[in-house]
């Protein structure tokens, strides 16, 4: 294998974004700031050459996870290539680059190093097996998710060839119980701890001791430690739905680290100490985004990076040290999405994984911070032949604006290269959850309407996740045709008024609720929308959120039970003026005043929006005579990663949005899609 090496690179500055509002609030230098970025990504598009159409097939194959890791003492990269359930174990010897196929085929979907980088753990759905690097010794050391669940959650810190293990009962279970275990590489199993309560995780010290961990109570998580004589002791309690997660122990038994908001607004690096109290360590800069993750020394588990991905994935170091290594790397790699992990000591290697929004997979590198040397490896796991170049050039621009009642929000905008913004049509695409979020990784459905002519926004409302608990939480359960829907016609309202799209050709798409939000735009703001296009809509959000309270997949996941989170994001299911508003409010109770088209997509094993729920409201659309195209696939669930299955739904997409905005032709069926269709179509 042929290394790419960089050694230098002049620093190239990182675009800033303006971060301001509406001249009603601020004046019109801040409103002209938060337009600029809508500017800017118009200009980058215009200066571009246009882009050739890539079939649409590439586009609808699923997105393969690199499973790629780093031993903790750099000499090994364990990765796994191939696609799920038939993929090929591999190492890379770091010193001389040559790869080693060690297993030529494996189940497992995801890989975990002992302390002492000798043994590899291989993670299935059914089994935990352990590997030794020599070659010499292999063995299945634990059945798995036998009538119970199990969660790897860290290597052991005291022990060379260990992992610790959580096993919880299934919800509902006669007796429930929770169990943090430690496994070794010779299948011998020692109870750390036992808890009737759900444990959402758990810190060993460098002694092997268990040092603190955490439970869920109710509506709460309580982090607990053991006290001077040995007995459990509540640290602090998490309520409200606050953030808390466990990182690692700080050094000396210092407290504990947190990824969590107490006293905040955003979740960032916190310490919790022995008597309870809470220190800032790091947040957002600019106070804009949640902290995502914190990388830490895979040694001594003290934080090194922080990791924050909204609106634009920025790493800031911790340590002089990390700082040091984060200028290098972002002058060797400007403007890219870079994802680290550490070596342990002074002569270590660090893997480093660079993406960006156009980039469908990842670039592999080691990157050695006491040269400076950059040297490319895996080249293997990131060919992306089929992806020319050209139609990668979209990016996606973080924007913002502002809602009419002065709420400052965050979204995304991609353009089609070498084509006038302009006259492009517009395509709105909703996020689900609501509490989650679109991110600024790449998107093959955001780029495959982008290759196809399309601007692409991608809103996060009020309600969507990091950007701090009371942007969250700011929706106050409005998910009907109010405030949330608001924001998304607002800001696609600002992107018309700067010049992207055309106003007479615009359609809204998304999936689950952003399929629900789909079907409000084309209710109620017909004059907008001209077209729907919803994957696993919720027709009527209140009698889904009462469906799923007892009925979902949702129902039956560990923790806070459901209907106290709904509580807490302002959607009480035992409020029957919430249920009654949001009813009243739902595309199904309104279905007589629609008058723009709907595509809607169901899948017969949907485990969190019933399938009924779909068919019923397209039954009372077609009896009203409305515009309504129906696809059931009865094998999928909440989604599907079936190549075929994806392809229809950007067809049937694309023919549609043909169809109604006066769009490209989308290229020919193959026999196999038309098959499909012919069995699926309603």
């Amino acid at each position: 294998m042929t290394a790419t090496r960089r050694t230098a690179a002049p620093c190239v500055p990182m675009l800033v974004v303006g971060m301001c509002c509406l001249a009603l609030w601020d004046g019109h230098s801040a409103f002209a700031a938060d337009d600029m970025a809508i500017l800017d990504a118009i200009a980058d598009a215009r200066s571009q050459l246009k882009a050739p159409s890539v079939p649409r097939s590439v586009f609808s194959r699923a997105a393969t996870e690199q499973i790629v890791e780093l031993s903790p003492n750099s000499q090994h990269v364990a990765y796994l290539r191939g696609e799920p359930g038939k993929r090929s174990l591999w190492l890379l010897d770091t010193e001389s680059e040559q790869s080693q196929r060690v297993l030529p085929q494996t189940d497992a979907t995801a890989l975990f190093w002992s302390q002492d980088s000798q043994w590899l753990f291989l993670q299935s759905p059914a089994t935990l097996a352990a590997l030794a690097i020599d070659g010499q010794r292999s063995r299945v050391i634990a059945r798995l998710n036998d009538h119970v669940r199990h969660q790897v959650i860290s290597r052991d810190p005291a022990r060379a060839d260990a992992l610790v293990l959580l096993e919880q009962s299934l919800p509902f279970a006669q007796k429930p119980h929770s169990r943090l275990l430690r496994i070794t590489a010779e299948a011998k199993t020692e109870i750390l701890l036992e808890d009737y309560r759900p444990i959402a995780g758990a810190l060993l010290g460098a002694n092997g001791e268990l040092a603190a961990w955490k439970v869920i109570e109710h509506d709460r998580q309580r982090i607990l430690h053991r006290d001077a004589n040995g007995s459990p002791s509540t640290l602090t309690e998490c309520v409200d739905l606050q953030r808390c997660g466990l990182i690692s122990i700080a050094e000396h038994g210092a407290g504990v680290w947190l990824n969590a908001n107490f006293g905040r607004d955003l979740a960032g690096l916190q310490r919790l100490a022995p008597d309870g109290a809470i220190q800032q360590a790091f947040e957002d800069p600019a106070g804009i985004a949640d902290l995502d993750h914190v990388v830490v020394d895979p040694l001594t588990q003290q934080p090194l990076i922080a990791s924050l991905r909204s609106p634009q994935p920025q790493l800031h170091g911790l340590t002089d040290a990390a700082k040091h290594v984060l200028n290098q790397l972002q002058r060797l790699l400007p403007r890219r999405d870079l994802k680290v992990q550490p070596g342990h000591g002074e002569r270590a290697l660090w893997l480093v994984s660079e993406r960006d929004s156009s980039m469908p997979r990842a670039k592999w590198h080691l990157y050695a911070p006491a040269s400076g040397e950059l040297r490319g490896v895996l080249s293997t796991l990131a060919d992306d032949s089929e992806m020319p170049v050209a139609a990668r050039a979209a990016r996606k621009w973080p924007i913002s604006w502002r809602a009419l009642d002065g709420m400052r929000l965050h979204g995304f905008l991609s353009l089609p290269p070498g084509r006038d913004p302009a006259t492009v049509p517009l395509l709105v695409s909703v996020h689900g959850g609501p509490w989650s979020a679109s991110a600024p990784s790449y998107s093959a459905f955001t780029h495959f309407f982008v290759n196809r002519g399309y601007a692409v926004f991608e809103p996060n409302f009020r309600g969507s996740t990091g950007h701090g608990r009371d942007y969250t939480l700011a929706a106050k359960g409005d998910f009907g045709n109010g405030r949330v829907q608001r924001d998304i016609v607002d800001g696609t309202r600002r992107l018309l008024a700067n010049g992207v799209g055309d106003a007479n050709r615009v359609a809204i798409i998304g999936g689950s609720f952003g399929g629900y939000s789909a079907l409000l735009g084309a209710t109620f703001q017909p004059d907008l929308f001209r077209l729907a296009i919803a994957a696993l809509p919720p027709s009527d959000f209140a009698w889904t959120l009462r469906w799923a309270v007892s009925e979902s997949d949702l129902a039956v996941t560990d923790g806070i039970p459901l209907s106290t989170r709904f509580r807490l994001l302002g959607v009480d299911v035992e409020d029957q003026a919430i249920q009654a508003r949001l009813h009243a409010e739902s595309p199904l109770a309104n279905a007589d005043v629609l008058r723009r088209p709907v595509v809607l997509f169901a899948g017969g094993q949907d485990e969190r929006v019933a399938i009924r729920s779909v068919t019923h409201y397209a039954a009372v659309l077609r009896h009203l005579d409305k515009d309504v195209t129906l696809l059931i696939e009865p094998e999928i669930g909440h989604g599907s990663d079936d190549p075929l299955t994806r392809e229809a739904y950007l067809y049937l997409a694309e023919s549609k949005l043909h169809e109604h905005l006066g769009s490209a032709e989308p290229e020919a069926r193959s026999a196999a899609l038309a098959d499909y269709l012919k069995r699926h179509l309603r």
